[in-house]
């Protein structure tokens, strides 16, 4: 009857079919599953399907695959294990130094120089952060960031701030990281380690 999609053939030998859905264009399944129909005398029987959850498996793993080219191609910002770790005077100090504009927003500090003149909300309130930690400001305090604001807040990392809230905001975003051969991690909108949730109110008594 030939091998149909000869990749899916090797992948699931015991499976008759090359198409898994019914309508997906496959002769050899249909010419086979009609003969298992045959009264009587069927020209084919005890047909073996593969489970379907493996097979999904092996799906979102080449789509994976796919995904993985493309990402190598994008800046994801410094991995924060190769960033160096300085004081919180060392950061003040360096923070307008030699046209820096350091910004500390959940333990990591960025350079957002390159960014000052296109940020949407003025160039006056960006730099009233500079040389501070603004991780209150940066989700929520002043405004709630969007996910590409996160995203392109990544790119702008330079350094780690030695103490403060690191630790355990990177143990929740480093559990869910997807990584890389290159150790590199694939944040999902909304991890990004800037991102902090917001504390739930407390009740008003009336």
């Amino acid at each position: 009857m030939g091998e149909g999609y000869h990749n899916f053939h090797h992948e699931f030998p015991s499976d008759y079919r090359n198409a898994i859905v019914w309508y997906q264009y496959d002769p050899t399944k249909w010419l086979i599953w009609a003969f298992s129909k045959i009264p009587f005398f069927p020209l084919a029987y005890d047909l073996k399907t593969f489970r379907f959850n493996e097979i999904e498996k092996g799906r979102l793993q080449q789509q994976q695959k796919a995904l993985d080219k493309k990402r190598s191609g994008l800046d994801w910002g410094a991995p924060l294990a190769q960033l160096p770790v300085i004081s919180w005077d060392d950061f003040q100090t360096q923070a307008s130094a030699n046209g820096a504009a350091l910004v500390a927003i959940a333990g990591v500090i960025h350079d957002v120089s390159p960014f000052v003149a296109d940020h949407p909300g003025g160039k006056a309130l960006i730099k009233s952060a500079i040389g501070k930690d603004a991780t209150a400001i940066f989700n929520g305090g002043v405004y709630e960031h969007s996910n590409a604001a996160h995203n392109l807040l990544s790119t702008m990392r330079v350094a780690i701030l030695r103490g403060g809230q690191e630790v355990e905001v990177w143990k929740r975003t480093g559990e869910r990281a997807v990584k890389d051969p290159e150790s590199l991690g694939v944040v999902r909108a909304g991890d990004q380690i800037t991102r902090i949730a917001a504390p739930v109110a407390a009740a008003v008594a009336a």
